[in-house]
């Protein structure tokens, strides 16, 4: 099983989490890091903490925007540890839905891709003039 953390601003990684679980249920092997309230460095703690006690070798790192606070200390942490971790920026409801669906069945690196191509086909546009546009 690949385990996961969710990283993000504030209130945000708490509400999504919690959006989760009242569609899929409450699940394990699962944490949730806010940077609420703390600096960088205590950011960096939080997630090395989380880690720690996921105690999987296997881990995905879902962070909410890759140039904020903790889409960097999510790249930084990466950089620093020897397990088997993998970073994902722009988390969103999707997403996670398809991790937990599918976790137990893939290897980390094709969840990775797995999740990283359910992300992006989540995100449709609509324009005024009826048509439809997706991210391709």
């Amino acid at each position: 099983m690949v385990a996961g953390i969710l990283i993000g601003h504030g209130e945000f990684p708490i509400a999504l989490y919690n959006t989760v679980k009242k569609i899929i249920g409450e699940q394990e092997h699962f944490r949730v890091v806010s940077n609420e309230n703390c600096s960088s460095e205590e950011l960096k703690r939080r997630l090395l903490l989380a880690i720690e006690e996921l105690s999987s070798d296997n881990i995905i790192i879902f962070a909410d925007l890759f140039g904020g606070s903790c889409g960097i200390a999510s790249r930084q942490i990466f950089q620093m540890i020897t397990k088997n971790v993998g970073v994902i920026c722009g988390v969103n409801l999707g997403m996670l839905i398809k991790y937990f669906q599918y976790r137990e069945e893939y290897e980390l690196s094709r969840l990775l891709s797995l999740l990283a191509e359910s992300g992006k086909k989540e995100i449709l546009i609509f324009t005024s003039d009826n048509t439809k546009k997706n991210n391709k």
